[in-house]
């Protein structure tokens, strides 16, 4: 039979108690102690200066255990498996009840911190040794009281002795926290790092054509000839559309367009004009080289020299 089981715990519970219960923080120190007995420590004193009381045959607490309660409780224990002297010491920190194990010779510290709501039903106290009600009515339910008893082992007993031989008593391989699962936040997923200076569904080696000035940030770079991030932004940059040497269209769209700007096979209103331009030259200049861009009707007599 589990030793920690939840039915065994009560019990020992109802036999250790010799007054009343007048808070869940009380019924929480005593399930402390029950627990502690049924793995084998033997009750050795109130208060926390090491010293043993008795042949470690008593289990009911004396009628002054809660007399600091609900704030402060201190049990000591012996055990036949050690030399040392144990001390359980609980507190109420606002709703919360946080209980220390201590190997008092050894000096390392085991901690267990809960809120008491979590576990406890505080409409159930006070509770009086002589009543008649089930002692277990004093927590949520059973598989709650089961949960906290596995926190104790884990937190607290296992840390005061490892290893230690009792039959109805094994170890706990996982160490889940104090925190209910109920109140766990998942983690927000990671987003994966996005580089600006990299066209996107690119090598990691081609660069945007779209950063200008980002060769002054790495003075030892070397600019191939037609590549972006230079200070020098003219006709023939490659944010301006396709170029001859530049087929696949990596640093522009269709029709100069930035990449991306036109699904595959999407249908809309071409933007122009798109003719190569002329060389420049001649006494009007490039009239039809797009620049300005020629939309509007020319002013009539316009191709007139004599005008």
């Amino acid at each position: 039979m589990n030793v920690l089981d939840p039915s065994s715990v009560i019990q020992c519970m109802a036999k250790s108690l010799p007054n009343t219960l007048q808070s869940s923080y009380d019924g929480l120190m005593l399930m402390a102690h029950a627990a502690m007995l049924n793995v084998g420590f033997k009750y050795a004193g109130l208060g926390d200066d090491g010293r043993q009381e008795g042949d470690g045959s008593q289990e009911k607490l004396p009628d002054a255990w809660n007399q600091q309660g609900p704030h402060v409780y201190a049990i000591r224990y012996s055990h036949p498996q050690s030399s040392m002297t144990f001390l359980i010491k609980s507190l109420k920190l606002a709703d919360k009840w946080i209980v220390h194990g201590l190997a008092i010779e050894d000096n390392k510290t085991a901690t267990l911190e809960i809120a008491a709501a979590d576990y406890t039903s505080p409409s159930f106290f006070p509770f009086s040794a002589t009543s008649d009600q089930p002692l277990i009515h004093g927590f949520i339910s059973s598989q709650r009281l089961n949960d906290l008893l596995v926190l104790f082992k884990i937190n607290i007993i296992q840390r005061l002795i490892p290893g230690l031989v009792k039959p109805g008593y094994e170890e706990e391989q996982k160490h889940p926290s104090s925190t209910p699962a109920s109140s766990s936040v998942p983690r927000p997923p990671t987003l994966p790092f996005f580089d600006p200076n990299v066209v996107p569904d690119q090598p990691s080696t081609i660069p945007n054509p779209f950063s200008v000035g980002q060769d002054d940030l790495d003075p030892l770079r070397v600019r191939l000839p037609g590549q972006g991030g230079g200070m020098l932004v003219g006709p023939n940059h490659p944010m301006f559309g396709r170029r001859d040497d530049d087929p696949a269209g990596v640093f522009g769209g269709p029709h100069g367009l930035p990449r991306g700007s036109v699904p595959p096979g999407a249908r809309f209103d071409p933007i122009g004009p798109f003719q190569p331009r002329p060389p420049r030259g001649g006494r009007f200049g490039n009239r039809f080289a797009g620049e300005p861009d020629n939309d509007e009707l020319p002013p009539p007599g316009f191709d007139n020299m004599f005008m």
